[in-house]
């Protein structure tokens, strides 16, 4: 059964390298801090979201707004960040020494008294892999844009290919129909002269009767 246990919960940690997620309580004004060693380049992400009690029920309010200080404790607190978020929103921080930095945080509200609920979540990363992930990612998009690119070269020459049958083909259209109306003509003038040719011939031979 131990085993069990102290397997489930190094397979929770390995799951959650990399990643904090706390949540805390505090008043207006009040401030909580934590410690995190970062080496050089590494980067810091923090994601938070602030609820205030109303009623007996924690809600978000946008006139509740928190600040975010990181100190470097091993160079005699140097503040590296200082930023002001409203109650919902992230921010990011590049480590330029590698030591201990005290990442505090303290939240604001009209209210004084008010209890307020603040949820965090931490995130370090590196900055090089997040260029690299970049990189992929836009080389990805420029793969994505030159298909999509020979997709409509590909089409428009199938178009254009398509547009030339037609005009083919039309053109074919009308040169049959023009020989057909001159065959046309050329039957009906025949027709006409042959007309023509029997009503005299008919005459002569019917005034030729009468003089018989």
């Amino acid at each position: 059964m131990k085993c069990v246990l102290v397997y489930g919960f190094c397979l929770l940690f390995a799951l959650a390298e990399g990643v904090e997620g706390v949540h805390f309580y505090a008043k207006s004004g009040e401030t909580k801090c934590f410690y995190e060693h970062l080496s050089k380049g590494n980067l810091l992400i923090g994601d938070l979201d602030l609820y205030a009690e109303k009623n007996g029920l924690f809600e978000e309010d946008s006139e509740a707004s928190i600040s975010i200080t990181v100190d470097e404790s091993f160079d005699n607190d140097h503040r590296v960040l200082n930023q002001k978020n409203s109650h919902t929103g992230d921010f990011t921080f590049t480590a330029l020494d590698t030591g201990e930095h005290r990442v505090c945080f303290t939240p604001s509200y009209n209210k004084k008294s008010s209890p307020l609920r603040i949820f965090i979540e931490l995130e370090i990363g590196n900055v090089e892999a997040l260029d690299s992930r970049r990189k992929q990612d836009m080389n990805s998009l420029k793969g994505r844009v030159t298909q999509l690119t020979q997709r409509l070269s590909s089409i428009r020459k199938e178009q254009d290919t398509i547009r030339g049958k037609e005009a083919e083909f039309r053109n074919r259209s009308e040169s049959a129909n023009s020989k057909i109306m001159s065959w046309s003509a050329l039957q009906f003038l025949v027709l006409v002269g042959t007309c023509i040719f029997q009503l005299r011939y008919l005459k002569n031979f019917f005034v030729k009767q009468k003089v018989v």
